[in-house]
């Protein structure tokens, strides 16, 4: 493990001429999308990777696209004070955390932490400027309490019956046990309430 200065971390767009091949999170999945599929769903329009660097090494990325949240799913909190409002949306807009991933040589490092304050930093500031509510992301079971910890809820209904079906995956192929997910949002409202982000 390799802590770093995050005052030298730099923030890069996908480009096609940035060298993506010494990127290893331990996760194939994730390493493949980085080195095979990005930058072609890049110029498909379909999502956006940022890459964060520390000198010449990508340490870390976040892949954003825009998404949509089904009022029924969110549950009737939310119905309830969408009605309240007169909002008759049957979806609320939402910026979906397609990949977020850290280099092995970077992990248990805050490297994690830095990716998921940034995405917040930035999503409540462009919420402004395009117009969306939440945050959401299909997580990995293995990753689902990283999310929890920064107060990401759970959009099943079910989550005990989950993780046992999780649990007995996992003992007969591990791969693909890690590969479920759970979905899981974030609603930007309350960090615009007090104003830039800050810890929550």
């Amino acid at each position: 493990m390799i802590n770093p200065n995050f005052n030298e971390l730099k923030i890069r767009l996908l480009e096609g001429n940035i060298d993506l091949n010494n990127f290893d999170c331990g996760n194939s999945d994730l390493n493949e999308f980085l080195k095979e599929d990005s930058l072609l769903q890049k110029r498909l329009m379909l999502n956006t990777t940022y890459l964060f660097f520390l000198g010449n090494d990508i340490i870390g990325f976040v892949t954003i696209s825009s998404d949509a949240l089904s009022i029924k799913k969110l549950g009737r909190e939310y119905k309830k004070r969408f009605k309240d409002k007169n909002i008759i949306y049957k979806d609320i807009p939402s910026i979906k955390l397609g990949r977020l991933a850290v280099d092995k040589e970077f992990q248990n490092s805050g490297v994690g932490d830095f990716l998921i304050r940034w995405l917040f930093y930035y999503s409540v500031n462009k919420a402004d400027e395009l117009g969306f509510r939440f945050i959401n992301i299909d997580a990995y079971i293995p990753s689902y309490k990283f999310y929890e910890k920064y107060h990401f809820k759970p959009i099943s209904t079910d989550l005990t019956k989950d993780f046992k079906k999780y649990e007995r995956t996992k003992n007969r192929d591990r791969e693909k046990a890690n590969k479920m997910t759970i979905p899981m949002f974030f609603d930007l409202y309350k960090l615009k309430l007090i104003g830039k982000y800050q810890k929550i």
